[in-house]
């Protein structure tokens, strides 16, 4: 991507109330509840844009605003080192920048095509370093994908689907009595389907102990290797819930079983396999994830019609992929999806996770086998089939699943979409996420077991 140059304003001026971005404690996995910025007691340090939805035309150029306090006080003749330029990629400029009274400015460059520029401040305060990001949007509803569509993508999953089918579920369900109280029965869910042999798949089943029929939501895994850890609260307002754990073992064993997958078997699982299609790890994944709809469908105390999928990050991705491939999920939430837009490192702009196309390691000698392979799995070709109307959220300042990949697929999305961004965002799930796109989605579910909803995102 090609950016103009850059141009940078000191000034000073009274600090007044903006959301601040702090030194923040890294957090392991993606599936975080309520995670918080951590301010030190003694620095504040923050970067801003001068655009409240931080979203640009090509033509603009991005003010991002530094301010510093330490002590309470505005922080004099601090030295901030700064980079910018599109996400992911190599900084197109660089520098230091002096802090005055507590302030500086960066006037950035405009970009010549749609994308992501971001601004990576540094400074260094009585022996620690603190760092603020803030990502500048150009026109991302513009966001065009830059993988290639296999010709026989749908009949390389409908024969994939077809033959999983081929065996009988064969459930088993384990009660799990520590996780169950007088409003919700919790069990371990087991599972059967066909892929190159009989495959195994586990979740946790949360359902209401009440007598009647009830909605269904499927929660998708996010990457990682502990089982999650079901969802009684969602059961005991009257859903029957399911948390999948996509690497076939039971999700009742002990931590240090699964510290031990972790570092041994379950170690790069997200590229094992990536020189064929049909040895790709997420080929087992995703059919596993499909054959659980047919579980729902054979519980009793199913509804016989609702079901709703939700997942963050690998599991935005299953959300959106098992929706497209499972016409029977009504309604499906992806917070910052992963595996969008993997071709985007072969065209000089940032791809989805894994990123495997940012490491020429792990495709040097298969390079071609690798682009095939990965275009089968690509969310981009899944989400222009979706038509489940579906809610998306992420943030700009996102690391791991970069929004100039997600835009890439949800641009692709033709059917009914919802979106809530939050722009100082990162690779989290924030609370207003998960109560915006619970509550819209257990709506939605419980509302048309009476007949169609006439508002449909209210």
């Amino acid at each position: 991507m090609n950016v103009k140059t850059l141009s940078i304003i000191i000034g000073l001026i009274t600090f007044c109330d903006l959301t601040a971005v702090y030194a923040q404690h890294t957090t392991a996995g993606i599936d975080v509840e309520n995670p918080e910025s951590v301010e030190t007691t003694d620095v504040l340090f923050s970067i801003s844009l001068d655009k409240k939805d931080w979203i640009y035309t090509l033509d603009e150029r991005p003010v991002f605003t530094l301010k510093m306090l330490v002590d309470n006080t505005p922080a004099n003749s601090a030295d901030v080192f700064y980079t910018i330029g599109p996400e992911k990629m190599k900084s197109t400029q660089s520098g230091k920048v002096e802090l005055k009274n507590g302030h500086a400015e960066l006037v950035g460059p405009a970009m010549t095509e749609p994308g992501f520029l971001r601004c990576d401040v540094q400074v260094s305060i009585k022996g620690k370093t603190y760092r603020a990001v803030a990502t500048a949007a150009f026109e991302p509803e513009k966001i065009m994908p830059t993988g290639t569509e296999p010709l026989d993508f749908d009949k390389f999953w409908a024969d994939a689907i077809g033959n999983s089918k081929s065996i009988p579920l064969n459930t088993r369900l384990t009660p799990i009595p520590n996780k169950s109280n007088d409003s919700v029965k919790v069990y371990q869910a087991e599972y059967e389907f066909f892929n190159n042999g009989v495959q195994k798949f586990y979740g946790v089943l949360s359902m209401p102990t009440k007598e009647g029929k009830y909605p269904a939501i499927i929660r998708f895994p996010g990457a990682g290797w502990l089982p999650l850890g079901g969802d009684q609260k969602n059961a005991a307002a009257g859903f029957i819930t399911l948390d999948l754990y996509i690497h076939g073992r039971p999700v009742t064993l002990d931590r240090s079983y699964y510290v031990d997958l972790q570092n041994n078997e379950l170690k790069g699982y997200q590229y094992k396999g990536v020189a064929d299609r049909d040895s790709f790890y997420y080929k087992n994944a995703i059919l596993g994830c499909v054959r659980s709809v047919d579980l729902i469908y054979s519980l009793p105390q199913f509804d016989g019609e609702h079901i709703g999928g939700w997942g963050s990050s690998q599991g935005g991705a299953l959300s959106i992929i098992t929706s497209s491939l499972e016409s029977r999920i009504n309604y499906l939430v992806a917070l910052c999806p992963a595996m969008c837009d993997f071709n985007g490192y072969l065209n000089n702009r940032a791809g989805g996770w894994p990123h495997l196309f940012a490491k020429p390691e792990l495709y040097a000698d298969k390079k071609d086998q690798v682009i095939r392979t990965l275009s089968y799995y690509d969310v981009v070709h899944f989400a222009k089939r979706l038509k489940a109307p579906s809610f998306l959220s992420w943030g700009f300042n996102d690391p791991v699943t970069p929004p100039t990949s997600i835009y890439a697929a949800y641009n692709a999305i033709e059917a009914p979409k919802k979106l809530f961004i939050i722009p100082s965002g990162v690779h989290k799930i924030y609370p207003d996420q998960r109560d915006k796109t619970y509550a819209w989605l257990k709506k939605k579910l419980k509302a048309t077991e009476g007949g169609p909803v006439s508002e449909f995102f209210n």
